[in-house]
């Protein structure tokens, strides 16, 4: 079984910060973007790869994350969703 590698989810408390620091840090930009009433959900990439980094900034989350709340996650797509999950 073959699996893919398609994003990586970090939740972020200041949107517009993360988004400058990955674009002046490694060159990522923003591809896409899904929002809420609830929450922002910004996907940034790169020409040289299809993987992407998403950032979620959650309205009811005033307070800074610490990464022992596990807020991300590594996403992979299959081919076969059944055979994977056996």
């Amino acid at each position: 079984m073959k699996f893919k590698m398609i994003h990586e989810n970090y939740n972020v408390s200041d949107l517009d910060q993360s988004i400058k620091f990955y674009n002046e840090a490694l060159d990522l930009h923003e591809v896409r973007r899904k929002t809420t009433d609830d929450f922002i959900i910004v996907y940034l990439s790169n020409d040289v790869s299809d993987f992407e980094l998403e950032l979620t900034w959650l309205k009811d989350h005033p307070q800074p994350y610490n990464l022992g709340e596990c807020e991300f996650h590594l996403a992979f797509k299959a081919e076969d969703y059944e055979a994977a999950y056996k």
